[in-house]
């Protein structure tokens, strides 16, 4: 395992206002609280384009390979299929991330 040195200063602002027992408890605490803080806006604008567009990205995706997506290439539709693409992959990632967080250390 990694050794990492922190300022006092941080240590002072994590016993202070971190939930956990231990200084690594802490850490994974508020390392997984900001992840799901992340994930809960990502889901949010996920949510934002599933109502603009009437379905979830996969069904849009689709729509988009099929060419069924009326105006496809007007420039606010593209702007939103690569955000709404690229917002569906974070929350991928920040989902693995939260579990992986979420595991007892014997797993790690």
């Amino acid at each position: 395992m990694p050794t990492v040195t922190v300022s006092q200063k941080l240590v002072r602002v994590l016993e202070a206002f971190a939930p956990g027992e231990d200084l690594e408890t802490k850490l994974e605490n508020m390392t997984r609280e900001r992840l799901e803080s992340q994930l809960r806006t990502c889901n949010e604008a996920l949510r934002g384009f599933e109502t603009k567009y009437g379905m979830p990205f996969a069904e849009f995706a689709q729509a988009w390979r099929a060419d069924k997506i009326p105006q496809r290439h007007a420039h606010e539709v593209e702007r939103d299929f690569m955000e709404w693409e690229a917002r569906h992959m974070e929350q991928t990632d920040l989902l693995t991330a939260v579990q992986e967080l979420s595991r007892p250390t014997s797993e790690s």
